[in-house]
């Protein structure tokens, strides 16, 4: 297995229109066929409270000296590794990018995701991160504008536990983007970006429309309501209407009843009232 890089200015490498690279990607090939893409505007390490490496010149450009001959691929599993040598007070640095594919039933199709990443020096591993929420489609290349162990940046990277080094570290890649799987003529495919759809800003902006139009219905519905109201009392405030009877016939309508020496009269037509005594 022969592992080569190509850090060539001039390669045509292509991208997402909207965000052009400042420097060519680093493309490692194993047997002359493409392996692994990796590209970042800015590489920062710090261990302790050590001066903060930037490690960006060092991976891309005319100038790199990063090696990355120990990296591997396979059909379901790939290595990047990122050997740096000695860098200040860190001896034999190396950053690995450990990743993995797995078929999921529900999207049909394999998905890839980097699995860890790994810090090494003196010969040994020193941190380990679990890495949460960077995938993609097997066919697609991951892009993000923050991977990260700082929670400022939300953090993609975890320390795999709370007794090894890894908390000692801060890593961030910014403008990161890899592709481990499927390349197809030496360029990065569409990218699976990792911002999300819902973010905080537009799930405030839903949850305020779901607000006003709940406002909205209600309003309606006692608009409708009063509505409703309104012509049940215009009905029970109408006037009652009595049939107009004859002089004559009120004459006839009367008989005089004698009860003790007192006069009264009672209605023989009870079609308009009665009267209860």
């Amino acid at each position: 297995m022969v592992v080569s890089y190509n850090l060539s200015r001039k390669g045509q490498w292509e991208r997402a229109s909207w965000r052009p690279f400042t420097h060519t990607p680093l493309n490692v090939t194993v047997n002359g066929i493409p392996c692994i893409l990796f590209w970042a505007k800015r590489i920062m390490i710090k261990f302790e409270n050590h001066t903060q490496l930037d490690l960006t010149e060092k991976t891309f450009g005319v100038h790199a000296t990063v090696d990355v001959g120990d990296s591997n691929c396979s059909e379901d599993n790939a290595m990047l590794s990122l050997k740096f040598g000695d860098i200040g007070n860190l001896k034999g640095l190396v950053i690995r990018f450990l990743l993995t594919t797995s078929y999921y039933q529900l999207s049909v199709q394999n998905w890839f995701s980097l699995h860890r990443l790994q810090l090494l020096y003196n010969h040994s591993i020193q941190a380990t991160f679990n890495a949460t929420r960077i995938y993609a489609p097997a066919s697609y290349s991951y892009h993000c504008e923050h991977v990260s162990s700082l929670q400022r940046y939300d953090a993609l990277l975890i320390p795999s536990s709370a007794n090894d080094l890894s908390k000692l570290w801060e890593v961030t890649f910014t403008d990161f983007q890899i592709q481990g799987f499927n390349i197809q003529e030496g360029h990065f495919a569409y990218a699976k970006d990792c911002a999300s759809f819902f973010s905080p800003a537009i799930l405030m902006g839903l949850v305020m429309s779901l607000i006003l139009l709940l406002v909205l219905v209600y309003a309606l519905h006692m608009l409708i309501h009063l509505k409703s109201l309104d012509r049940h009392y215009e009905c029970k405030a109408s006037p009652a209407y009595f049939a107009q009877m004859k002089d004559n016939d009120m004459g006839d309508e009367k008989e005089p009843l004698r009860s003790s020496g007192n006069e009264s009269y009672e209605l023989r037509n009870q079609q308009f009232s009665k009267i209860y005594i």
